[in-house]
């Protein structure tokens, strides 16, 4: 019978430790091992193949130190010395991605982190984009702002994701310097969307929040599969702008979820036929936005497949939706509450050879009184295959007031607060009495 042996290594076999503060130049690589740090690594290096272990509310490298192929169960943005205190964290946290990408989870702790450049997450070889994949995460939420990126920059992106593959950008709050106009009634709610401006005028065009494929000068291709959840975007003029390139093609299976969208001119914009299998759920609107959602309307003017599933919009957003469908893919809103707003919007679907279904199912929609925002043409439709089912349209508490729809639309076992005023092709399925309508 053979006999086991037990072989013994010493541990610096498997680890390394820096116990004080440490300059080193060159490349240093660990093959592997585990990387102690108890102290500040300094110096012009490259350190590579290591697993890196440190406390993650220190900090371990000096911005000089670039890392490759390292690892580490949660990478802290506090390594690269980012932090509250600084006046600009652009660079670590930049320095910060860039270590993660492909290679593990970064973790930006409770604080508020001012930057003054984009933070892009991209990866590029051949100077070509393949695929980029990171968890981004902090500790906030929709209604807590623990961790908070502020934008201080006044043009391009705040976050820009190129060609994402996977991954995700949760619990953290982005703030951002775009300044809307003041609820100030009637005239505010008649603002058109190109009025609808930075009254600081600092804020330049194409400011956005998070800008999902920014670029569309390396690739075709886009991003699949990026979960944003749990975040509190205000303060830009796009709270999040998807394919505004242009030119590139997927941004598909996208997901956001619990997804407050605050200060802005657009909450959530995007424009081309590749976005397939987008969701949006449970989105909350309370500050002053002018437009919800807009889809075909930027970009490659193309309309996507989006479905929408809750969400409570209240206070001052002007409209929901800014929709053109064409041809291309059918969108889908479920269980949608919204209040003291003033227009459903423009919705817009076929093409004359094709008529993509889109549906309204189950949604309260309580608009603004008109003596606060004047009168509204509540929703600007085009089509019968824009159809409300089971959904409740009012001037709550006001039943005299007659409800102004333009154009065509279906509405399907619906209820109304008063007397309707529609197209004359608009048709309604078992709810009102024809007593109470009134077509053009």
């Amino acid at each position: 019978m053979k006999k086991l042996l037990a072989i013994f290594l010493p541990l610096s076999v498997f680890a390394t430790d820096v116990t004080r503060d440490t300059t080193i130049t060159g490349t240093w690589n660990l093959h592997g091992k585990v990387l102690n740090v108890y102290g500040k690594i300094s110096g012009t290096a490259t350190i590579t193949n290591a697993i890196i272990n440190a406390n993650v509310y220190t900090q371990i490298f000096d911005t000089t130190i670039i890392l490759t192929n390292c690892r580490a169960r949660e990478f802290s943005a506090l390594w690269y010395g980012a932090g509250p205190v600084n006046k600009d964290n652009a660079k670590a946290l930049q320095l910060s991605v860039d270590a993660c990408v492909n290679q593990m989870d970064l973790f930006i702790p409770r604080g508020n982190y001012k930057f003054s450049k984009p933070i892009l997450i991209y990866h590029l070889s051949d100077n070509r984009y393949i695929g980029a994949r990171i968890n981004i995460y902090g500790e906030a939420d929709m209604f807590f702002d623990g961790t908070t990126l502020t934008y201080t920059g006044l043009s391009a992106s705040a976050i820009g994701f190129q060609y994402a593959k996977g991954g995700s950008f949760h619990n953290i709050k982005l703030q951002g310097q775009f300044v809307p106009p003041s609820n100030k009634g009637a005239a505010y709610y008649n603002l058109a969307y190109n009025q609808f401006n930075d009254v600081t005028k600092r804020c330049a065009a194409a400011y956005n929040g998070i800008a999902i494929d920014y670029d569309g000068t390396l690739n075709s291709g886009g991003t699949t599969g990026l979960m944003i959840h749990d975040v509190w975007i205000t303060g830009f003029d796009v709270l999040v702008s998807i394919s505004p390139n242009g030119k590139t093609y997927n941004a598909d299976v996208l997901s956001f979820t619990n997804i407050r969208l605050g200060n802005g001119r657009c909450g959530i914009q995007s424009g081309q036929a590749q976005e397939k299998g987008n969701t949006i759920n449970n989105v909350v609107a309370w500050d002053n936005l002018h437009t919800l959602i807009t889809i075909g309307n930027a970009g490659k003017y193309q309309g996507g497949n989006y479905i929408i599933n809750g969400g409570n919009v209240a206070g001052s957003c002007i409209r929901l939706f800014n929709i053109n469908e064409r041809g291309w893919f059918s969108m889908y809103v479920n269980g949608l509450y919204a209040e003291s707003f003033g227009q459903i919007g423009t919705i817009l679907t076929g093409d004359g050879l094709y008529n993509p279904p889109l549906s309204f199912n189950n949604c309260n929609f309580d608009f603004a009184y008109p003596s606060q925002a004047g009168l509204q043409i509540l929703l600007y439709s085009n089509s019968n295959f824009i159809r409300f089912s089971n959904c409740m349209l009012r001037y709550y508490g006001e039943p005299a007031d007659t409800l102004h729809f333009s154009g065509n639309a279906t509405f399907d076992n619906c209820s109304f607060s008063g007397p309707v005023k529609s197209g004359a092709a608009t048709e309604f399925i078992n709810y009102p009495s024809a007593g109470a309508l009134h077509k053009k």
